[in-house]
């Protein structure tokens, strides 16, 4: 199955270990997505090419012994920007927090593409001009 995004679709993927950026990037940038891959710390540099990158969806790690999770953070500091929580090992507890703090959906590797598909189309018709 191929996609072509709409020209210029901007998507984050941040704070996701090196391996599965690779594997999401591998995939996206093949679709025509524009890929920004922030460094991971310190967290608010990584917030600030967001807001430089003007994305038009965020594929954020979820999950993690800290108390504030990185999809709440960035929820906070982009409250319009669709978030998408990638776990390597999700279990439903966390997939729930996730979406409690603010993600819409969520992937782990290996990745489907007809889902990942889905997600891209659907930023594509809510990506603000």
């Amino acid at each position: 199955m191929s996609l072509q995004t709409e020209p210029d679709l901007r998507i984050v993927l941040f704070g996701i270990p090196l391996q599965t950026a690779e594997s999401l990037e591998h995939i996206l940038s093949g679709w025509g997505a524009i890929l920004y891959i922030p460094p991971q710390f310190p967290i608010f540099r990584g917030l600030g090419l967001i807001r430089d990158a003007a994305p038009d969806m965020i594929f954020a790690w979820a999950g993690g012994d800290s108390s504030t999770s990185l999809i709440e953070v960035v929820r906070a500091a982009e409250p319009n920007i669709p978030i998408v929580a990638v776990n390597a090992h999700m279990k439903s507890s966390e997939i729930l927090d996730a979406l409690d703090d603010g993600a819409v959906d969520y992937c782990t590797p290996p990745f489907d593409r007809s889902h990942l598909q889905g997600l891209l189309q659907a930023a594509d018709k809510t990506a603000c001009c």
